[in-house]
C-alpha cells in the first residue's frame, strides 16, 4: 500500500507544478494578447508581422529619399569665403577683396575686387570643380 500512497503523492506534486506552469503560460499569454482586439496569439503575431513589413517598406523608402536628398544637396551653395587683401603692397590697406560662391562640387563664380587710388575693377571668373574655366585663378583666389 506503501508504493501506491508514493505513486499518489508524486502524481499529486507533478499535478501542482503543471498547474502553476500552465498558470503562468496563461498570465503570459493574456498579457501578449492584452489591448488587442483579437483574441488569438496567432492572429497577434499576423498583424506585428504585417506592422513590421510596413516600417521596413517605409524605412526603405525614407533612405532611398536621403539619399536622393544628398545628392540634390551638392547643388546648393555651400562655401561661401571672402578674403581681403591688399594687391599693390606699397599704397593702401585691405581694401581689396575676393568672394567665393561654390556649391558642394566646387563649381560656381569668384568675383575679385581690386582697389587701387584711381579706380576699383571687378572681375568674375567661373569656377568648375574648384579650377577657372575660361581663366586660371590667382594665388589669392
Amino acid at each position: 500500500m506503501l508504493p501506491l500512497y508514493l505513486a499518489l503523492l508524486v502524481l499529486f506534486i507533478l499535478c501542482i507544478i503543471l498547474f502553476i506552469l500552465l498558470f503562468r503560460l496563461t498570465r503570459h499569454y493574456n498579457s501578449l494578447t492584452a489591448g488587442t482586439s483579437t483574441p488569438s496569439l496567432m492572429q497577434a503575431l499576423v498583424g506585428i508581422q504585417r506592422t513590421l513589413a510596413e516600417h521596413e517598406k517605409n524605412a526603405h523608402s525614407l533612405k532611398s529619399d536621403l539619399l536622393k536628398l544628398n545628392d540634390d544637396s551638392r547643388l546648393h551653395l555651400q562655401r561661401l569665403t571672402l578674403k581681403r587683401f591688399n594687391p599693390f603692397g606699397d599704397t593702401g590697406g585691405d581694401q581689396s577683396f575676393i568672394l567665393a560662391i561654390l556649391d558642394g562640387n566646387a563649381d560656381g563664380v569668384v568675383i575679385t575686387s581690386l582697389h587701387s587710388r584711381e579706380n576699383t575693377r571687378f572681375y568674375v571668373k567661373s569656377v568648375k570643380g574648384g579650377v577657372g574655366i575660361d581663366h586660371p585663378l590667382s594665388t589669392e583666389e
